[in-house]
């Protein structure tokens, strides 16, 4: 299945800067078992090819900037493919950012401790399971230098 497509197809970047020139790439990469010499089973992660339900795939954005100035405040936005599952605390950065998510398709992000679904007495916290998009604000980037975020989901 090509679920894991939609991500890298729905993926959303906007910069703050001035002279930054930044750039963002997107793959994705699937947990598989492999026996090393010693016949230890070892888990690497490798291209996301085929995928069946029941997989991990773990989503890598990486952000480079060519340009001559720090890039500031950078918004990256990735919604969760349907079919797919966020793993709870999965979503990370190579580098300092506040994590937040959305439960509505997008329209607004919270932090996970503020984020309810349901009316009245319906009202809770919010699942990882709840969450439609997750978005990284990474504080900087240095001019010519890369840094990258990150998450997982299960496909159902």
């Amino acid at each position: 299945m090509r679920i894991f497509l939609t991500t890298l197809l729905g993926l959303f970047a906007v910069v703050s800067m001035a002279q930054a020139d930044v750039s963002i790439s997107s793959s994705s990469f699937q947990e598989t078992l492999k026996v090393s010499p010693s016949g230890e089973k070892v888990k690497t992660w490798e291209k996301a090819t085929k995928v069946v339900p029941g997989t991990v795939i773990r989503y890598v954005n990486t952000l480079l900037n060519s340009g001559t100035q720090v890039a500031t405040k950078l918004v990256v936005k990735n919604p969760i493919p349907k079919n797919m599952l966020y793993v709870a605390n999965s979503a990370t950065c190579a580098s300092e950012c506040t994590v937040s998510y959305s439960v509505d398709g997008g329209r607004s992000y919270y932090q996970a401790s503020e984020l309810y679904v349901g009316l009245g007495d319906k009202r809770h916290l919010a699942k990882a399971s709840d969450y439609t998009n997750i978005q990284w604000v990474v504080s900087s980037l240095n001019a010519t230098s890369q840094s990258s975020v990150e998450y997982k989901a299960l496909l159902k």
